[in-house]
């Protein structure tokens, strides 16, 4: 079994997969909803997890900002402060940013890696945690299968779904949640059943975009297949026993005392 945490460094280091990151422009109208939430006595921010910067940018022309990664080559594209560190190893002081702020990160990290990442988000928060993560998304819907090795996975990199609880349950009883809100463009899983047929029986799976790196071979080419008789049926059904829902879940905790 590959090792998640090498695949995470490796694909988020890529310089290919910064390349026209976010060309449809949705993180930059996440910005605004993003602002509308941070309390009015914030002034520092550590952005765990910035990217290319595309929010911290846009942050740091109203607040102190610092934009950790993993990645140095999405971080040249970040304007102010930055440190090069893992989510789960950040070298900074207990208490020390009046909010951390964690944007489509944590759904990302494998096991190990996330239980460390939220002990040095609680470690680091002065007063505010402020978490988005994908709305209780059903992982399989944006499976891709590799051409090379056949090894089905998310397109995006996610190993995680959660829900408002479930973040809850990983920051503790320390952080009350204040304020919280699904937002975003609409998104439709797919019904476990019908997926399970276009998968396994009409063989076609998630449409691939963007930078698609294999955490099995490695494989980067992905040719778009059309789909069928069969898995246009299946989508066609799904319109009908699957409901839109906004993609975005955005969480704002208070650290109590």
């Amino acid at each position: 079994m590959p090792n998640e945490t090498e695949n995470l460094k490796e694909r988020y280091r890529s310089k290919e997969m910064w390349n026209n990151y976010d060309k449809s422009g949705q993180i930059q109208q996440k910005v605004k909803l993003i602002l509308d939430y941070i309390p009015e006595e914030v002034v520092s921010i550590l952005d765990i997890g910035c990217g290319n910067g595309i929010i911290t940018n846009e942050l740091g022309g109203k607040f102190q900002v610092c934009g950790v990664d993993i990645s140095e080559e999405a971080l040249k594209q970040v304007k102010g402060e930055t440190i090069v560190a893992s989510a789960d190893s950040i070298p900074v002081e207990n208490n020390t940013w009046d909010m951390v702020f964690s944007s489509e990160m944590l759904e990302h990290l494998p096991d190990d890696v996330l239980d460390k990442t939220m002990d040095e988000i609680k470690r680091i928060a002065r007063k505010y945690v402020f978490i988005t993560v994908p709305n209780k998304e059903y992982l399989p819907s944006r499976w891709i299968r590799c051409p090379k090795c056949g090894n089905e996975f998310h397109i995006y990199g996610h190993l995680h779904s959660f829900g408002s609880e479930d973040i809850g349950k990983r920051l503790g009883s320390n952080f009350k949640l204040i304020r919280s809100g699904i937002h975003g463009p609409l998104s439709r899983d797919f019904n476990p059943l019908l997926l399970s047929i276009k998968h396994r029986v009409a063989r076609r799976w998630k449409e691939p975009e963007g930078f698609i790196m294999c955490p099995s071979c490695k494989n980067t080419e992905y040719p778009n297949l059309k789909g069928n008789l069969l898995s246009k049926l299946m989508n066609f059904a799904n319109r009908i026993a699957s409901k839109p829902k906004p993609y975005w879940l955005f969480l704002l905790y208070e650290k109590k005392g």
